[in-house]
């Protein structure tokens, strides 16, 4: 199947986005264009049709830091003692008539994208998200995250990581 991803904007529909989760529904239909339009969060949507513009999932951007105390032991060594630069995912989501068909992996990859390009012009050690549940830390772990020290739900990504999975 193909997935047309784009920028957020008033074309597209948003009304009948259902994820399963309330809260990321939420989001994308009353705070995620708002967000957008106020570089608060960069969000973009998957579509499938160009002419319906029915939002079948989404992902927010936007950056963060992680606490050098947060990251596990292993992932320290050479690093500065002071918060190091992220980008962080805010949200990723998928329409539930889309979910198993390959959409978040395909949105997960774009955040991936977005970060390599970016890392070549800012300072990015990382990738972060908190994921919402069980099944979304699951998902983030399948893809190579790792748990920050105490806090199971909140996973980064180093970007070498990312690099050597996309380049």
């Amino acid at each position: 199947m193909e997935f047309i991803f784009l920028p957020i904007d008033s074309s597209v529909r948003r009304d009948n986005f259902d994820c399963g989760v309330p809260a990321l529904n939420d989001y994308l239909k009353k705070y995620a264009r708002q967000n957008h339009v106020k570089n608060v969060a960069k969000t973009f949507v998957a579509i499938v049709d160009a002419e319906s513009r029915q939002v079948v999932g989404y992902y927010s951007l936007s950056m963060g830091q992680i606490e050098f105390t947060s990251l596990p032991e292993q992932y320290r060594k050479g690093l500065p003692r002071y918060p190091l630069p992220a980008m962080r995912i805010g949200k990723l989501a998928v329409d539930l008539s889309m979910q198993g068909r390959g959409l978040g992996k395909a949105l997960l990859v774009k955040c991936f994208l977005s970060a390599v390009s970016l890392s070549s012009e800012i300072g990015i050690f990382a990738i972060t998200v908190d994921a919402i549940n069980e099944q979304a830390n699951e998902f983030y772990l399948k893809y190579g995250f790792v748990s920050l020290e105490g806090e199971a739900f909140s996973l980064f990504i180093p970007i070498r990581t990312v690099k050597s999975v996309i380049e």
